[in-house]
């Protein structure tokens, strides 16, 4: 008992210490953490890869962040980033990096871009979207359309502060900065930014209101139910199966036992029967196993 005493105010402890709160201020000229997270395709959110799996700008070494247990069941993969986003200074073009792309490269690109992909960042734990490229059709004299693939390399970033803290944070594409990489040829890339700050009267309790009543709209309640009876009709279909084979079984016993062939089937058992004894018998020590039962699922949950 004394162990399980001390477990659980180990627990305790630890849960105290994950959810106190973060005050997130900050002076001007520090430096806000931002996190690249994943990339993925518009209208399949549950398809996504590593932001670096596509030939990005990144850091060397790539620093994996320490996930907590809602991250890792969100499919996060936070890692550091060479924007350089300091509190209350603005910026404008400033250059992440200039990078040689490959065909090879320029074709992961075009696939993502044909694709309507997506990436997703953290910046003081307020999630950021953008689009990596986009998609033109041209018509020429036959009728022929063809599609011309661009790069975004400039990204605006808007803050919003009051006081000493950030309240919201939008990440917009500049389509004026866009690099053709319809064909699979080698070209030069330069990747930029610019940081704008504006103040705004929210106040910092509230500035997650928006991404809950985001999470409200119809299309993410349509998701949902598509995946609830997609996890009844597995449900349904399982149990079906196992009914059918455990009923299968069922009448070949019953069968057996109404030709007349309870003497054979008491010297020969088979199958389950030869556990049917071990099944019924009482366990030894019966209050220490609930308990060890009781508490292993109380962890197991926590």
């Amino acid at each position: 008992m004394s162990l399980l005493l001390v477990l659980f105010i180990s627990l305790l402890s630890l849960g105290s210490a994950t959810s106190s709160p973060n005050d997130h201020l900050y002076n001007a000229g520090d430096r806000v953490p931002l996190f690249v997270n994943k990339v993925g395709p518009l209208h399949n959110p549950s398809e996504t890869y590593q932001f670096y799996d596509l030939p990005f700008c990144h850091p060397d070494p790539i620093i994996q962040k320490k996930e907590s247990l809602g991250e890792v069941l969100n499919g996060d993969c936070l890692a550091n980033a060479l924007y350089d986003l300091q509190f209350w200074k603005d910026k404008t073009d400033e250059i992440l990096c200039e990078k040689n792309l490959q065909g090879h490269e320029v074709a992961k690109f075009r696939d993502a871009v044909s694709n309507d992909f997506y990436f997703q960042m953290y910046y003081d734990d307020l999630p950021l979207w953008g689009f990596i490229g986009k998609v033109e059709e041209q018509s020429w004299i036959t009728e022929e359309k063809v599609h011309k693939y661009y790069l975004f390399t400039h990204i605006q970033f808007d803050v919003l502060y009051n006081g000493n803290q950030v309240i919201e944070i939008n990440a917009f594409s500049d389509p004026n900065h866009a690099v053709d990489i319809t064909q699979d040829i080698e070209i030069n890339v330069k990747f930029s930014y610019s940081v704008i700050w504006n103040a705004t009267s929210t106040q910092f309790q509230s500035r997650m209101d928006k991404y809950s009543r985001a999470s409200l709209l119809p299309i993410h309640q349509q998701v949902h139910w598509l995946s609830f009876i997609n996890s009844i009709v597995i449900v349904v279909l399982l149990t079906g199966l196992l009914t059918v084979l455990f009923m299968r079984r069922l009448k070949n016993d019953l069968r057996k036992c109404s030709s007349g062939e309870e003497e054979e089937i008491g010297e020969k058992e088979v199958g389950w029967k030869y556990i049917h004894g071990d099944v019924f018998r009482h366990p030894q020590n019966i209050s220490l196993f609930c308990a060890f039962l009781g508490t292993g699922t109380q962890i197991l949950t926590l």
